[in-house]
């Protein structure tokens, strides 16, 4: 095997060793942002709205969401209560990434599924160390 196969075999099996995030947020400089914050970790994938990341969440079946409320064609609620609705889907963890900082916006995003609720503006390390916690392999991440 030539070292160029050898090098891209490697690359393929560590992304697929890789938690699968799946980040569902309209705002592309945002949605960038978090996948910067993410990628060196994770195997990140990106829908700019409710409905892609729902039919995205299906089909990629990620062990992780990172999840904007404000979203066009279906909104973030609705998106985590499906997610938590699917049998097949209702184990995959939620960060929801918001503006909105209500202490009753946070109370039903739990309620419909989040298991982490940050509040925007957040730090870097603020996004990589709730995606770590919820997904319980802080030890992974260094």
């Amino acid at each position: 095997m030539t070292k160029a196969k050898s090098r891209k075999r490697d690359l393929d099996c560590s992304s697929l060793m890789r938690p699968k995030v799946i980040i569902i947020e309209d705002e592309e400089p945002i949605a960038e942002a978090e996948k910067l914050i993410l990628e060196d970790f994770f195997d990140v994938h990106h829908a700019s709205d409710g409905e892609s990341g729902i039919e995205m969440v299906e089909r990629l079946k990620p062990d992780l969401v990172v999840l904007d409320l404000m979203l066009p064609h279906r909104g973030g609620y609705d998106v985590a209560f499906t997610i938590r609705q699917n049998p097949k889907l209702s184990k995959t963890k939620i960060v929801m990434v918001t503006a909105k900082n209500l202490n009753s916006d946070e109370e039903k995003g739990m309620l419909v599924g989040a298991d982490y609720y940050l509040k925007k503006p957040f730090e870097p390390e603020q996004l990589l160390q709730a995606v770590q916690r919820v997904l319980g392999n802080a030890a992974a991440i260094k």
